[in-house]
């Protein structure tokens, strides 16, 4: 069997959406762009990247959703070269959240049931 790329060993269908998204720490608050978003979490690109094992809070503005989407993640991953940013694990986010960003996910991949 030949080995797996990358995109089949992820857990969660991927979109590529440029969203915003805030990032709440300790140290305050941000605005970043996504490069992509999932159920799992969110790759948020940055030239200055958040530390690996942050904890964040986050509120991910989706289209077609008149609200902010909330949760909890941890910076699970950072990327140095272009496009530089960093992965967001959720770690705490709930079964409606979860389901808007998996229904938005699906829509862009085209896989929406209408």
């Amino acid at each position: 069997m030949p080995p797996r790329t990358p995109e089949e060993r992820r857990r969660h269908r991927r979109a590529p959406l440029g969203v915003i998204v805030r990032v709440e720490t300790d140290q305050g608050s941000r605005r970043f762009y996504s490069k992509d978003i999932s159920t799992g979490g969110v790759f948020l690109l940055a030239e200055v990247p958040l530390k690996e094992e942050t904890l964040v809070d986050l509120e991910l503005h989706l289209p077609l959703i008149s609200t902010p989407v909330r949760a909890k993640g941890e910076v699970v991953w950072i990327q140095r070269q272009a496009p530089a940013g960093f992965a967001i694990q959720f770690t705490e986010i709930s079964d409606g959240a979860r389901s808007l960003i998996r229904w938005v996910v699906e829509k862009y991949l085209g896989e929406g049931r209408d």
